[in-house]
C-alpha cells in the first residue's frame, strides 16, 4: 500500500544567538497557524543538529510526515534573525575612572559595544604602560571623554596626546565626549574628518549624560562595524516585535532579552513606539564583572553556596556560556546572576506610570526549568511597581517575526497570538510600608467562584493565589499606610482587572528594592520561604504564603 502524499504549509523560524540556536516550525492546523515544533541548542552544533532535533519532534507527532518531512523543512520559508556576527570593539580613554571613565563606559556598553580596553589617567599605570596598552588593543573605535562645562581641562588633552600616539594614521574613529571647549583642540591632533564630537558624558561632577554618546555609537555601530542587514540582528528585531505587539494590544510593555552575552531592553507604548537599549556585556558572561559579584549572587541566592564556589559558576558562563547549569546550586547562582543582570538593565528605564506586560526573552528566563523561577527572575530583577501581567517566549519567535517588513510584523504576530508568549500570571508590586504592617489588603472576584475574604498580605511577604491561564479575575486593592503601588491614589481603593497564567496571581509586598535580613539565617529562611511559595503546588481557592 503507497504511502499518501501529505502537503504541508510551514516557515521555520530561527534565532541564532552568540551561544544557543533556537528553531521553531509554523504549520497551518485546521486552518491556523500554529507552532508544531521548537528546538534549541548550543549554536557550535550546527544546523543539520537543529534541523534533525526539528523533524524527530514531527515525525513523532504525525508519523505521515516522515518520508517527505526533510524536503518540506528544505523548502520552507526562513524568518530569521541572529546575534551581530562583529560586535564593535571600542577603547575608552578618559581623566577619571570614576568620573568621565565611568560614564563613557556605560553609553558605549547601552550602545551595544564591547569595551576592549578602559584607560584613565589615575589607573595607577605609568605612561609607557598605558601607551603600550593603547598600541596593542584591536579597536573599532576610540572614545575620549574628561573635563567639566565649567573650564577646559589640561589633563583631557593629556588624554587625547595618548589615543593620537597610539593610533595609526587612518585607523579607527575617535569620538570626543568631553569638555565642548576641548573638542577643537582635540580634533586637531587626528587628520581631517577623523574625529566627531558629542555632548560630554560628565558635564559636572554630581551628573552624567551618555545618551549622545549612546545614540552616536549605536548608528556607527550599524553603519560602519555591522555592515549586516540590520533588521535581522536580534538587538533591532526583538524591540520592533515587541514595539508591534504593543500597538495591536494597546499595552504599555517592557521587554527584556538576556543573552549570553548581551541583553536588550524595549519599552513600547500602546502607540507602537519604542525605546530600547542594547548593553554588550549584559547577558550572563558579563555577570562575573559586576562589583563584588560572587558575594553579592551568593548573599542573593541563599542556598548556591559559598562566594568562592558562586565565583566559580560565574567564571564558567564568561568562558563557555551555553553550558547548563548541573546542580541545584549552580542554577540557583545562575538565576541570582540574571536577576542582578536585569536590575542592572531596568534600572535607568523609564517605567513612571507601571507598564502593563513585562516579556521575558533569552534562554536562562524563558526556558527556566519552572514557570515560578521565571516568574520570581522578572519580578525580583524588574520589580514592576503596580499591576502588571508577566510572560516569557520560550520559543524564541519574537526576534525571527520582528524582522519582517512592518505590516508582515504585526500580522505574523495576530496569527501567532495563541503561541507567542507563554503568561505567567499576573503581579501586584507595592513599596513602602512597615515591617510586620498591612501592606495589601486586596478581595480577588472570580467569575464563577464563591465570594472571599479579603487576602491580607504584610510588609515582606509574598502571597500567591491560584489563577489559571485563560482565567480573569477582578481585584480591588486597598494599601497601608505608607504603601504605595505607584498610581496616584484618588480613591482608597484600587480596582483592577489581571489575567492568570501558569505561576498565578503574585501578591508582592516585598518592597522596591527588595529588602533582605542582614543575618545568614534569617536570610536564607526568608528567600527560602519566597521560594517556595511561588512553586509549591496548591489546591484550588488555597493561597500560598510566605
Amino acid at each position: 500500500m503507497s504511502t499518501p502524499h501529505v502537503q504541508t504549509d510551514l516557515a521555520l523560524v530561527i534565532d541564532v544567538g552568540s551561544a544557543w540556536a533556537k528553531a521553531g516550525v509554523i504549520g497551518r492546523v485546521r486552518g491556523r497557524w500554529r507552532l508544531v515544533a521548537h528546538a534549541a541548542q548550543p549554536t557550535s552544533w550546527g544546523a543539520a543538529e537543529l534541523r534533525a532535533a526539528l523533524l524527530e519532534q514531527l515525525v513523532a507527532a504525525d508519523p505521515r510526515l516522515g518520508p517527505e518531512m526533510e524536503s518540506h523543512l528544505a523548502k520552507a520559508a526562513r524568518i530569521e534573525c541572529h546575534t551581530a556576527r562583529s560586535g564593535g570593539r571600542v577603547a575608552v580613554v578618559a581623566v577619571s575612572r570614576e568620573l568621565s571613565g565611568s560614564a563613557a563606559r556605560r553609553g558605549a556598553e547601552a550602545a551595544g559595544w564591547r569595551v576592549s580596553e578602559l584607560v584613565t589617567l589615575d589607573d595607577g599605570r605609568t605612561l609607557a604602560e598605558r601607551l603600550a596598552v593603547l598600541q596593542a588593543v584591536e579597536v573599532d573605535a576610540w572614545v575620549l571623554a574628561g573635563g567639566f562645562e565649567d573650564g577646559a581641562s589640561p589633563r583631557a588633552l593629556e588624554a587625547a596626546a595618548l589615543v593620537a600616539s597610539a593610533r595609526r594614521r587612518g585607523g579607527a574613529p575617535v569620538v570626543w565626549a568631553g569638555t565642548a571647549e576641548l573638542a577643537r583642540g582635540v580634533a586637531a591632533m587626528f587628520e581631517p574628518d577623523a574625529t566627531t564630537s558629542v555632548a560630554n558624558v560628565r558635564p559636572d561632577p554630581r551628573r552624567e549624560d551618555p545618551e549622545p554618546l549612546r545614540a552616536h555609537l549605536q548608528a556607527l555601530l550599524r553603519t560602519a562595524v555591522a555592515a549586516e542587514d540590520e533588521s535581522h540582528l536580534a538587538s533591532i528585531s526583538f524591540p520592533r516585535a515587541v514595539g508591534a505587539l504593543a500597538a495591536t494590544s494597546g499595552l504599555r510593555i517592557l521587554g527584556v532579552d538576556l543573552g549570553a552575552r548581551s541583553a536588550t531592553r524595549v519599552l513600547a507604548e500602546p502607540d507602537g513606539t519604542f525605546a530600547s537599549l542594547v548593553h554588550a556585556r549584559g547577558g550572563l558572561a558579563g555577570a562575573v564583572a559586576l562589583p563584588g559579584a560572587a558575594a553579592r549572587i551568593a548573599r542573593l541566592a541563599g542556598d548556591a553556596g559559598d562566594d568562592a564556589e558562586v565565583a566559580d559558576v560565574l567564571q564558567t558562563l564568561r568562558a563557555r556560556p551555553a553550558t547548563l547549569p548541573q546542580s541545584h546550586e549552580e542554577l540557583s547562582a545562575t538565576q541570582a546572576a540574571a536577576r542582578l543582570l536585569l536590575t542592572a538593565l531596568v534600572d535607568d528605564a523609564d517605567t513612571a506610570g507601571g507598564v502593563d506586560l513585562v516579556i521575558g526573552a533569552g534562554r536562562t528566563i524563558a526556558c527556566a526549568p519552572q514557570p515560578a523561577q521565571a516568574m520570581r527572575m522578572l519580578l525580583d530583577g524588574v520589580r514592576p511597581l503596580g499591576v502588571t501581567q508577566l510572560a516569557v517566549d520560550p520559543a524564541s519567535v519574537l526576534g525571527p517575526l520582528g524582522s519582517l517588513f512592518d505590516d508582515e510584523v504585526r500580522e505574523g504576530i495576530s496569527l501567532l497570538s495563541d503561541d507567542l508568549l507563554v503568561p505567567l500570571g499576573s503581579a501586584v508590586v507595592c513599596r513602602g510600608g512597615e515591617a510586620g504592617h498591612m501592606a495589601l489588603r486586596v478581595t480577588v472576584h472570580r467569575p464563577g467562584w464563591p465570594g472571599q475574604a479579603p487576602i491580607e498580605v504584610r510588609t515582606g511577604q509574598l502571597q500567591v493565589v491560584p489563577l489559571g491561564r485563560g482565567q480573569e479575575a477582578e481585584l480591588t486593592i486597598e494599601t497601608g499606610r505608607g504603601v504605595s503601588v505607584g498610581a496616584p491614589r484618588r480613591s482608597p481603593r484600587i480596582h483592577a482587572t489581571v489575567t492568570g497564567g501558569s505561576v498565578g496571581l503574585v501578591l508582592d509586598a516585598r518592597g522596591v528594592p527588595i529588602g533582605l535580613p542582614r543575618r545568614g539565617d534569617d536570610r536564607r529562611a526568608v528567600l527560602a520561604g519566597w521560594r517556595d511559595a511561588l512553586a509549591r503546588e496548591a489546591a484550588p481557592g488555597a493561597e500560598r504564603v510566605a
